[in-house]
């Protein structure tokens, strides 16, 4: 191993945090304490929500109960795919969920919610609350109760909470933890006002609804919002770029903003609200896509640096590296592989090869065990891409 490419690994990893372990409890840190306090908060209020109809409605709180789970659960995988990068550990984002979910959700939204929407009522009207008051409520206090928890988080696990990236992730699984149980409360809102009449169809339609409009939902709006304050903020690992960082902010509350007064702009027009929707989705996800590849610079560095022993070793050559962080490299790769089955073998080796650098980031840069079987790994795949290129 050359001294250079062991220098670029270690202050990749040291800079990075690839590989830090999270611990939520921790005694001596005040984030901590402050995360369970209000999550505790948040599972009282929802008890005192729930606790009094459970009784009444307990088959329509368990189809949609299991409904919006389900629909959470392929929203976790999906984030957990595309996390590809420094992935973030498993406690950590399940703490980002609860936070959504509990905390957030239940501590704080609902509550501050309920009295703003009762204050647009009384001064500006009932017509007027319906068309504007949840989208000129909803983007800055929920955006709020979810950043709070991302902060927390940060102070919680410093070393792991570092770039543009994280921010987008975490932030989206907070944001997810939020979804899914905002989802319910309206599945479980819809059997009580409809004074019990089939309340299972009722939960079941809502919660349908609710689902098949999640694709622009809180994961989108929070990992904006929360990467966004990266940038504001700066870390060792992501240098501060703050009318960017502003952007992402004020872009993530202006698409829930758009989102949930899409009736107002429409005007009662049906057309029009269609087009407005259409409109915020396409713009939202476009800009949600602009932020990864903003931040996937840092990350690729990242990559490169500590992986670079390995390149020196001649384990991984400088093309099998380009082809996992360059989108023309990889499509030239694709296409120099002569059939489809020479094309997933390299799949697979370029898998493996991101398996690699994690296993380093696990190891702390360490030739353990699991680095050798990766390493040999990737020397077996090669060998069988190579076969199948021949």
């Amino acid at each position: 191993m050359s001294t250079d490419a062991a220098t670029r690994q270690r202050e990749a990893l040291e800079t990075s945090g690839w590989g830090e372990k999270f611990q939520l409890v921790q005694p001596r840190n005040l984030n901590f304490w402050v995360y369970l306090a209000l999550t505790g908060v948040g599972l009282f209020q929802a008890w005192s929500f729930f606790g009094p109809s459970v009784g009444f409605y307990a088959d329509a709180f368990a189809v949609g109960a299991v409904l919006c789970t389900a629909c959470g659960a392929a929203w976790w995988l999906w984030l957990r795919h595309i996390d590809r990068w420094e992935r973030q550990p498993a406690g950590l984002v399940t703490a980002a969920l609860v936070w959504g979910a509990v905390a957030s959700t239940f501590g704080f939204a609902m509550t501050v919610n309920t009295a703003m929407l009762s204050i647009y009522a009384k001064l500006f009207g009932q017509d007027w609350a319906a068309n504007w008051a949840a989208g000129l409520t909803a983007p800055f206090t929920e955006e709020s109760a979810k950043l709070c928890g991302f902060l927390l988080l940060m102070g919680l696990a410093p070393r792991l909470v570092r770039t543009a990236n994280d921010g987008l992730v975490i932030g989206a699984f907070i944001g997810l933890g939020f979804a899914t149980f905002e989802n319910f409360l309206y599945a479980a809102n819809s059997t009580a006002n409809a004074f019990g009449t089939d309340p299972v169809g009722n939960a079941a339609r809502i919660s349908a609804t609710r689902i098949g409009v999640s694709f622009v939902s809180h994961p989108f709006f929070s990992a904006l919002v929360c990467c966004g304050v990266i940038y504001l903020i700066g870390t060792t690992a992501q240098p501060r770029r703050r009318a960017f960082g502003a952007g992402l902010v004020l872009l993530g509350m202006f698409f829930h903003f758009t989102w949930d007064d899409a009736a107002g702009l429409g005007g009662g027009n049906g057309a029009v609200l269609i087009l407005v929707m259409a409109a915020s989705a396409i713009l939202g996800l476009s800009t949600l896509r602009y932020a990864f590849r903003q931040a996937a610079p840092c990350e690729h560095q990242f990559v490169r640096d500590i992986l670079a022993p390995e390149v020196a070793a001649g384990v991984i050559n400088d093309n099998e590296l380009d082809s996992i962080l360059d989108k023309a490299a990889r499509k030239a790769y694709r296409k120099s592989s002569p059939h489809r089955k020479a094309k997933r073998a390299h799949k697979h080796l370029r898998r493996a090869i991101l398996d690699l650098a994690h296993e380093i980031g696990a190891s702390r840069g360490a030739d353990t065990d699991d680095v050798a079987r990766a390493r040999a790994e990737v020397t077996r795949l090669r060998a069988s891409a190579a076969g199948a290129s021949s």
